[in-house]
């Protein structure tokens, strides 16, 4: 009977991890344009990161008042927690630079490569067990990234590079955010990186920044740190209660997202390269999905 609770208990921690993890592709998709508006209307990286992190930390120090207050901020993992906010900041960088000069579903498609670093990272860094048809399954997605970005190609730039950086440091976050979710709530994980990004883009605004020009611009701030917020806690929820090697993939769901606005709102429709690769991608994605579930069951 115990077991069976058990069992039954882990499934449904496994499908609500995955059920955030849907919801948080989804916003963060939607934040992805927002950023790429205030990114081509010449506002700085440092500045955006600001608007995202300032605004972000309304609905998550909601969430961190209704789990206990401050109280719950003591930490065993301070090391730990440098280390996410760290990898967490290059990634955020490097994803946001890259939105100004890419477009949006392509970005999306090459941070697919994130769970095949996650799965990568799972073992080396988180202890998990990634099986050979695993190693596999990351060469083949690693192989559509490069047909993505084509190096060598015409249409290659350096720019195509930063989104690979940003997935590679977004998977080390993601290895980190499950160490830390095993002994702490993981409002608490968003809380010490949102408060960290904010005070370093607000150290850079005497430098970079520039005043917002209209209320489009505020409202478009705004959105980006209060939708950001909610995702980071969904996905930061998600790591916390299923392994990153399952949860991982259904960041794929973006891609989706992002075909969709850029085709219906800007009615630019992703390149064959991009469709093509980010097919491998998410074949190999689900594959490493598939044979988890075998495992499992």
């Amino acid at each position: 009977m115990t077991q069976a609770l058990s069992a039954q208990s882990s499934r449904e921690a496994v499908l609500t991890g995955i059920a955030c993890m849907c919801g948080a592709a989804g916003l963060f998709t939607i934040m992805d344009f927002l950023i790429k508006v205030m990114a081509t209307s010449g506002y700085h990286t440092f500045q955006i990161l600001f608007a995202r992190s300032l605004f972000a930390l309304i609905p998550v120090l909601w969430i961190l008042q209704r789990a206990g207050g401050f109280r719950i901020l003591r930490t065993r993992n301070p090391k730990l927690h440098a280390l996410r906010c760290l990898f967490g900041t290059i990634s955020m960088i490097c994803f946001f630079t890259a939105y100004k000069y890419l477009p949006v579903s392509g970005v999306v498609a090459l941070g697919f490569s994130a769970p095949l670093f996650m799965t990568a990272l799972s073992g080396v860094l988180g202890g998990d067990k990634v099986r050979l048809v695993h190693w596999l399954a990351v060469s083949a997605g690693f192989a559509g990234v490069l047909y993505i970005v084509q190096p060598g190609g015409d249409s290659f730039t350096l720019w195509s590079l930063l989104p690979v950086i940003g997935a590679f440091t977004y998977a080390i976050v993601s290895v980190l955010i499950r160490r830390i979710g095993n002994s702490e709530p993981s409002v608490v994980t968003v809380f010490y990186f949102t408060s960290f990004t904010t005070l370093l883009g607000a150290a850079s605004l005497p430098f970079i920044g520039i005043w917002p020009t209209s209320f489009h611009d505020v409202a478009v701030m705004v959105g980006v740190g209060l939708i950001g917020g909610v995702a980071q806690v969904l996905m930061t929820r998600a790591f916390t209660l299923a392994p990153v090697s399952v949860v991982g993939p259904f960041d794929y769901t973006a891609m989706l997202w992002a075909v969709g606005i850029e085709a219906v709102v800007l009615g630019v429709l992703p390149t064959q390269a991009v469709v093509t690769g980010s097919a491998i991608v998410i074949a190999s994605g689900l594959y490493i999905l598939y044979r988890e579930a075998r495992v499992a069951k």
